[in-house]
């Protein structure tokens, strides 16, 4: 993201000097809409585990200083073969990767991740096991949007007519302008997001993002544009997009 405006390139500044970028991945999820037995994390896409190619992605930028990955306990041996196996296959410098138990909801898991943070922690990411193709440009855009509120997201805007619908009839139409379309990586300052949290849970709220639980509580988000290819896969018409997209990708970079 190209640097605009005075305040902007000061918060980029602040934010890459003197901090310290720790990422949670909740990765804990049954793989119910997946329809497999295996959760879909552990799915193989193009020949490596889902959450092995989300691990590259967010690694590539270099912009991570540990990586918190978080599964259901029973899960968890799974989940640090293919961390260890993904590490081993590396040829340059990683984040340090600790695998943690996750909880009931993805709220409770994230909270399990979030009390992991060492204390040098400054600026949190937050990033779902699976999405494995979040560029290195979209990662450092979020990670550099954070500094103008101490929170921001990606999203994309809407292409298709939104309706509000109650019992299968339709109430209201609404303004595609004012509809988007959120996803992962989510960044935040580590007090505002780990607050946001301790009131979620005090509250019994869950939220449906990382970021709705900063405005519950009257906190600012920023927003930068999202990818359209920075899907996460959830269904098998997923899977099979994804498993065509890496392909093609990988055939592109070695032509």
């Amino acid at each position: 993201m190209p640097c605009s405006g005075s305040f902007f390139c000061f918060a980029q500044l602040m934010i890459s000097i003197m901090s310290k970028t720790c990422a949670i991945v909740p990765a804990a999820g049954s793989g119910t809409r997946m329809g497999s037995a295996k959760p879909k994390q552990f799915l193989d896409l193009a020949g490596k585990p889902i959450l092995a190619h989300t691990l590259s992605a967010l690694s590539s930028p270099g912009l991570i200083a540990k990586i918190f990955v978080v599964v259901a306990e029973e899960q968890i041996p799974a989940a640090r073969e293919i961390v260890s196996d993904w590490a081993d296959a590396q040829a340059s410098d990683i984040p340090e990767i600790s695998v943690v138990p996750g909880g009931a909801e993805r709220r409770d898991s994230v909270c399990n991740g979030l009390k992991k943070l060492p204390v040098d922690c400054d600026w949190v990411m937050i990033h779902d096991g699976v999405r494995p193709f979040a560029s290195p440009e979209l990662i450092r855009a979020v990670w550099e949007g954070a500094g103008q509120t101490g929170a921001c997201i990606p999203a994309i805007p809407s292409t298709d007519t939104v309706k509000r619908a109650i019992g299968g009839v339709v109430r209201e139409t609404l303004s595609r302008d004012e509809i988007l379309l959120v996803q992962t990586p989510q960044v935040f300052r580590k007090q505002i997001i780990v607050t946001a949290y301790e009131k979620a849970v005090e509250s019994g709220w869950t939220g449906t993002d990382d970021a709705s639980l900063v405005e519950r509580m009257g906190g600012d988000v920023f927003v930068v544009r999202g990818e359209r290819s920075n899907i996460k896969v959830t269904t098998p018409e997923d899977l099979e997009w994804a498993d065509w997209f890496m392909r093609k990708a990988q055939r592109e970079k070695v032509s």
